[in-house]
């Protein structure tokens, strides 16, 4: 009777065990993403990467100028979730991207006094060119949070989850550069400071609508059954190299008045060839490089917010 009375307190106690770690596991699997809508908004910094500004990634974001003027980007979105791994997300963001030769400082000085070797950082520092651009964006992307395609294994129903995400987008720029040595920012796309448009031997005007193609990482927690915080990376990459406006070479001065009234003409002057204002430097030659030709790009770090709305409470692992 001993035997048989440890016997079915040991049944007793394990059913006991189970029942709670049953309850347990349903209790944490609230925060597994179920099918539905979240909307949210985005709000981060922004970079542009193109020929302006500093060569090595490192340098771009550890030079001691990065800080003197950082521009922001932010947004809505709407998430829908058809598995707990799948998601399809649609976004609309707005902000400001900034680029500026200035970032060179640090590498092409020692001390207050320019480094004479004949190298990258101190060539771009001498341009004192830069670029900034409003820029309108709408995206749709695919999401994968890879730990929770199996919604019955215990990472899936972690609060933090890592996601992927790629997708395709189109955007709107406007892009704005100083005036000479000034601080004086002027809209560029009519200036024409390349020659686009003018005809043979000049490259093309280009369109201030591009396509875009959206890549991202990014970590989000669920604070509540509803509402999540995350943070995400996400690069786009573009089709159009003109977001920095150094794209070739520069271009006879005398050819701005050839193509345009005096006053635009002269405001193209100053604006094109920037270098010769600084450092008692002499104007570029016609033909002289500005850049290449090669594709320019943007990222954002941004926090996100989102809210979770259940229009079923059905869930997936039932």
């Amino acid at each position: 009777m001993q035997a048989r009375f440890i016997r079915n307190l040991l049944v007793f106690c394990i059913c006991i065990s189970f029942a709670e770690t049953t309850n347990a596991q349903e209790a944490a699997r609230i925060y597994v993403q179920q099918d539905g809508w979240a909307i949210g908004t985005d709000i981060g910094t922004t970079d542009l990467w193109g020929d302006i500004g500093t060569k090595s990634v490192i340098q771009h974001y550890t030079n001691s100028k990065y800080t003197n003027k950082m521009c922001f980007m932010g947004g809505l979105f709407g998430r829908y979730s058809i598995h707990p791994a799948l998601t399809v997300r649609v976004m609309a963001n707005y902000g400001v991207l900034y680029a500026t030769d200035a970032w060179n400082y640090d590498q092409s000085h020692s001390g207050s006094t320019l480094i004479t070797e004949n190298n990258d950082a101190l060539q771009r520092f001498l341009r004192e060119q830069n670029a900034k651009d409003e820029v309108f964006e709408a995206s749709s992307l695919i999401e994968v949070a890879p730990f929770r395609i199996n919604p019955e294994s215990r990472s899936a129903s972690r609060r933090g989850q890592l996601y992927l995400a790629a997708g395709i987008g189109i955007m709107h720029f406007t892009p704005y550069s100083t005036v000479a040595n000034s601080t004086d920012y002027v809209d560029v796309y009519n200036l024409d400071l390349e020659g686009q448009g003018w005809g043979a031997g000049y490259p093309k005007q280009y369109s201030l609508w591009q396509p875009v193609i959206p890549l991202a990482i990014g970590y989000r927690w669920d604070i509540g059954k509803h509402l999540n915080l995350g943070f995400e990376f996400m690069y786009r990459y573009t089709f159009c190299k003109n977001l920095d406006g150094a794209t070739g070479n520069y271009v006879d001065p005398t050819a701005f008045y050839a193509h345009m009234s005096p006053t635009q003409a002269a405001l193209a002057e100053s604006v094109a060839d920037k270098e010769q204002y600084f450092n008692d430097q002499y104007a570029n030659q016609a033909g002289n490089l500005v850049g290449t030709p090669v594709n320019d790009s943007y990222s954002s770090f941004t926090i996100t917010f989102a809210y979770k709305i259940f229009a079923a409470e059905r869930k997936w692992w039932r």
